[in-house]
């Protein structure tokens, strides 16, 4: 199937016309497919994915959007200083991992820093904007109001760590830093150590608070 040019001699990319067309089915099939599929006909369902990967089709993601009220999108706000995105490895650990996760879903995912009170508030606004469906927070310290304000605001979120003060308002993902530390203690004082240091993570985060 060739696609017409536009009066540039830009290629003109697919549309849902084209994808209908080429499968031979109505543009309100191809868009029950594209939305789950729902009350389409096995033979139909499969001659509209040939159709879609014949003609290259990809879904506009904005106009879908304005359709849905829904971004297809999650945030990955770090509020931490630029500089601690790249000189702390786990960032980059959970940055990955979040992405490969979320790649399953075919949703991609926006790197956020707000490491200033300025940026917080910029970030903050886009957020509550609607540009995208959901939020991971990472490294919220004590006062940081980030958490309260998007959780005001109705925006879904998890933050990574257990968000001091706010309890069970939030869904979290943390590891059991108390646990862990007693467990640590534990084996040092069954290998005969009873002088024990500690060097304390900072203590206006929930893991440094829990470790001590």
């Amino acid at each position: 199937m060739t696609m017409s040019s536009s009066a540039g001699g830009r290629r003109r990319p697919p549309t849902i016309h084209d994808v209908a067309r080429e499968a031979g089915v109505s543009r309100g099939t191809v868009s029950r497919v594209l939305n789950g599929g729902h009350y389409v006909s096995p033979a139909a369902q499969e001659a509209v994915n040939d159709a879609i990967r014949r003609t290259g089709y990809v879904v506009n993601r904005h106009a879908r959007s304005l359709i849905t009220g829904r971004s297809d999108s999650v945030g990955f706000l770090l509020t931490e200083p630029q500089e601690r995105f790249f000189e702390d490895p786990n960032f980059n650990v959970l940055l990955s991992g979040c992405t490969k996760a979320l790649a399953g879903h075919d949703i991609p995912l926006l790197l956020m820093l707000a490491g200033t009170k300025d940026e917080r508030r910029r970030i903050t606004r886009y957020i509550t904007a609607g540009h995208v469906d959901g939020v991971l927070l990472v490294s919220s310290h004590s006062g940081d109001p980030v958490a309260e304000e998007l959780r005001q605001a109705g925006v879904p979120l998890v933050a990574c760590g257990k968000p001091i003060g706010l309890g069970s308002k939030v869904g979290y993902v943390a590891a059991d830093d108390r646990d862990g530390a007693r467990d640590m203690v534990r084996h040092l004082l069954a290998v005969g150590r009873r002088r024990i240091g500690m060097i304390t993570g900072p203590l206006d985060t929930p893991g440094g608070v829990e470790r001590l």
